[in-house]
């Protein structure tokens, strides 16, 4: 090309860029077909840029200066910080080049001089490079501070203060919360404390990433590495929707990602009921020993009632404690509450006479002062098993 076509070449340059927003709109999932005014301010002005940027390299035959990156730079940071995914960016930019070469081949009616693709393909992958490094930085700032926003709100809502609703979420009318319990993870405890909080930190980001993939609408979240609160937006008068996609959620991200998920649901009908819905599923998920599922209280309502503190409490404690050094004990105990009180039963689970099983209930009886064989005992034994867990 000689320099009054590179002089064509940019004079054509609108064209370029009006084809490069066209195909943008047409392809990205962020837009319905319509140019909003932002893109012709911003993003006609950079890709502009970038076909001047790769004039003048073609020109003078030398790469961009890093003072010549700033402004691919600066729009980096400035999508980064509003959220649009990386994906999206790269793509803005190879459809730019697209455009770019296009006007090249015209211009030179199908035959560009040779080395007009490698400086296009230079000046691609430093702007790219510098405008994805500082879309990245930001993008991650942003996400840490939408994320960090997203837990003060659950707090907030769960602690029953008064907020007005944020510009950037729209509160639903009601909420199911899911009390969850993460299982350690043995790279929880491996490398120094910077180590074992990145670990956490990134345990906690793909099990959220895998339970919302199961739920539907904006659901608010405040997990930490061993557990937290996710409020799933419900219907008023429903908690049915809500609960079963919370059922289905927790084993299926416990089977993806391997991590132990222990769930409790509680229906909160209005946002002021959400402390009480709070405190309902966070006792609900002490009295629930079994990873993968979601306790609500119709199925736990003995365990419920029992954790509530009294100054019988440590009493009922102190049985269950005087068989944790007796194992054959507690195992015959456990199982013969599983069997609903059949000896047979529970000689046969326990792979034992059922005349060890009577041994062993009488056992429990002398040590513990409360006798299996009788209504009272059973009620007494059954207490503290269930404070026991």
């Amino acid at each position: 090309m000689s320099q009054l076509s590179w002089r064509s070449f940019e004079h054509r340059l609108p064209k370029a860029v009006e084809r490069t927003i066209r195909r943008y709109v047409a392809t990205s999932p962020h837009y319905r077909g319509e140019v909003p005014a932002h893109l012709h301010l911003h993003m006609a002005h950079t890709i502009r840029e970038f076909g001047r940027l790769f004039a003048r390299a073609a020109r003078e035959g030398s790469e961009p200066g890093e003072d010549g990156l700033e402004l691919f730079r600066q729009r980096g940071r400035e999508r980064g910080a509003e959220g649009l995914p990386v994906s999206e960016f790269v793509h803005a930019y190879l459809l730019a080049a697209e455009e770019m070469w296009a006007e090249v081949d015209d211009v030179s009616a199908g035959s560009p001089p040779d080395g007009t693709a490698a400086v296009l393909l230079k000046c691609l992958h430093r702007v790219m490079n510098a405008a994805v490094q500082a879309h990245q930085k930001e993008f991650q700032t942003a996400d840490h501070e939408q994320r960090e926003a997203a837990r003060a709100l659950v707090r907030r809502l769960a602690a029953g203060e008064s907020i007005p609703e944020p510009a950037d979420v729209r509160l639903a009318p009601a909420y199911g919360v899911l009390a969850l319990r993460f299982a350690a993870d043995p790279a929880d405890s491996v490398g120094d404390a910077v180590g074992r909080h990145l670990a956490g930190q990134r345990k906690a980001r793909l099990l959220l990433q895998h339970l919302r993939r199961e739920l539907s609408g904006d659901v608010l979240a405040a997990l930490d590495p061993d557990g937290g609160l996710l409020l799933i937006p419900a219907a008023s008068d429903n908690d049915e929707a809500a609960l079963a996609e919370a059922r289905l959620a927790v084993p299926r991200a416990h089977q993806t990602t391997g991590v132990e998920i222990t769930g409790a649901f509680a229906h909160a009908a209005e946002l002021p009921h959400i402390p009480a819905a709070v405190a309902e599923a966070e006792r609900l998920l002490r009295v629930n020993s079994v990873p993968g599922t979601v306790a609500v209280l119709a199925d736990h309502l003995f365990e419920y009632q029992l954790n509530h503190d009294s100054a019988a409490t440590p009493q009922l404690r102190a049985l269950a404690a005087r068989l944790s050094g007796e194992p054959d004990l507690a195992a015959t105990l456990r199982t013969y509450f599983e069997t609903d009180f059949n000896r047979r039963e529970t000689a046969r689970k326990l792979h034992v006479h059922p005349n060890t099983v009577d041994n062993r209930l009488s056992r429990i009886a002398n040590l513990t002062g409360a006798d299996p064989r009788t209504a009272q005992g059973l009620l007494l034994l059954g207490a503290s098993l269930g404070l026991a867990g």
